[in-house]
């Protein structure tokens, strides 16, 4: 697991499309990065502690799974 002192923005690339141009969005509650070559928001959290990143979900892969557990309610 990488340290969060040693965190350097522009070592992480897309998950997705492996595109470094992210941009991130903080909040008190966390940080997502958005690639601006597919779009895709990832947890920078997520993008921190997993070391696969065929195992990082992106925020809209989770709120689909969330939303199926819901549904079935």
């Amino acid at each position: 697991m990488k340290n969060l002192k040693d965190f350097r923005f522009e070592k992480f690339a897309c998950p997705r499309c492996k595109s470094k141009k992210m941009i991130r969005f903080a909040w008190e509650s966390g940080a997502e990065l958005e690639c601006t070559e597919c779009g895709e928001r990832f947890d920078e959290e997520d993008l921190i502690s997993i070391d696969d990143p065929s195992n990082i979900l992106s925020v809209k892969e989770k709120l689909a799974f969330i939303h199926a557990f819901k549904e079935d309610e």
